[in-house]
């Protein structure tokens, strides 16, 4: 049987098409920010490495792996406490 293998990540030009192309799709021209300028509040060299920075951030948390055995808080007590506590008055 063959093991698939993972695919290359995709690189900074590759990233970089790719956000531009959501910006673009929610209506957001990211062209009238300065290439690169230090003095602005935000430029478009920040907002793309902001923008890939998250999202490889994101392949890393998608590869969680979870454990089964882990139980998860909740926040209302477990329906068989009522039979384990202790009668009232005793």
């Amino acid at each position: 049987m063959q093991v698939p293998t993972p695919p290359a990540p995709p690189s900074d030009e590759e990233l970089n098409a790719y956000i531009r192309t959501r910006y673009a799709l929610l209506g957001i021209d990211i062209s009238v920010l300065p290439e690169s300028d230090p003095e602005a509040p935000m430029d478009q060299a920040r907002l793309l490495e902001n923008a890939r920075s998250i999202l490889r951030q994101d392949v890393v948390a998608a590869d969680f792996e979870i454990d089964p055995q882990h139980h998860l808080p909740v926040p209302h007590p477990a329906p068989f406490s009522a039979w384990t506590r202790p009668a009232p008055g005793s």
